[in-house]
């Protein structure tokens, strides 16, 4: 089940990646062409490169969140298997075995 979660986040993830860094640079790109249509400036370049920037900036901080997140998880993960894994111990008995009651040999 976990796989199949996992797979399905990576997904989301590389989809939310390319969006969060496409997005601002053709945003800025229209923005620049519409400067250069109507004001006659030569600004297109430096809204490419600001939308760059910024589309840099989004993929950076998405992909820090997410590692960040994924690490969170793996260390709750551990501590569950763990605590289980202790509770599973503390269920059996800690008694030493009991003498048995069957006589050997010659009495």
């Amino acid at each position: 089940m976990s796989h199949k979660k996992s797979v399905a986040r990576s997904l989301l993830m590389i989809t939310q990646l390319g969006l969060s860094i496409m997005v601002p640079v053709f945003v800025c790109i229209f923005i620049g062409y519409c400067i250069d249509k109507y004001a006659g400036t030569h600004v297109a370049l430096f809204f490419l490169i600001l939308g760059f920037l910024a589309g840099g900036m989004n993929g950076y901080k998405l992909v820090n969140t997410t590692v960040a997140m994924n690490e969170k998880e793996e260390k709750e993960e551990r501590e569950r298997k763990l605590q289980e894994r202790i509770s599973s111990q503390s269920g059996k008995a800690c008694k030493p075995k009991p003498k048995s009651r069957v006589k050997k040999g010659g009495d």
